[in-house]
């Protein structure tokens, strides 16, 4: 019995259930609400809608009346990020995208507010619930994380770190969603 759990355990874990990584952006109509919190506080992340065939996302950092706006995001229909403008309107593009929903490896090219593009590499695995992700720059490994999703492929909690060595991580929950 105790070497057919072994066998088990080791099945599951090799071949885990995926499911889609990508997120379904298209259920979040204009005026859905996600709030995702963190150890510095919640970010609010509002649907304005589409602009041509991407979706548009502004970003509030707090959330209710008092949150202050902070960006705008547009992606993909499964959810690839392609532009970031922050609040003074500066604007960085991901060409094709940010890969931030594509399964196994993918490179881009992250064109920042001053015109300087920097090649990435992101390696991106399902997982069960979820997936996880790494992202190489110039210098190497400089992001990694992991996320839960919920059926719309929306973040449900995990965490990230911003650098190769940092012992702190990021971790995010999800407080609230709503759709519109």
């Amino acid at each position: 019995m105790r070497a057919l759990t072994i066998a088990l355990a080791l099945f599951f874990m090799a071949n885990p259930a995926h499911a889609d990584i990508g997120w379904k952006v298209d259920r979040f109509g204009p005026g859905s609400v996600m709030v995702m919190k963190d150890r510095s506080g919640a970010t609010t992340h509002v649907s304005r809608g589409t602009d041509g065939n991407l979706h548009v996302f502004d970003v509030y950092d707090g959330r209710g009346a008092s949150a202050e706006f902070v960006g705008r995001y547009k992606t993909t229909a499964r959810g690839d990020v392609v532009e970031t403008v922050a609040f003074d309107g500066a604007v960085t593009r991901f060409v094709p995208n940010r890969c931030n929903r594509t399964e196994g490896t993918c490179r881009f090219t992250v064109i920042h507010p001053d015109g300087f593009a920097e090649p990435r590499t992101r390696v991106t695995r399902a997982t069960r619930g979820g997936l996880r992700y790494q992202e190489f720059g110039l210098d190497g490994l400089i992001a990694e994380g992991v996320l839960t999703l919920d059926g719309n492929g929306a973040a449900k909690g995990g965490w990230t770190a911003d650098a190769p060595n940092e012992e702190r991580k990021l971790r995010t929950k999800r407080v609230l969603v709503a759709l519109k």
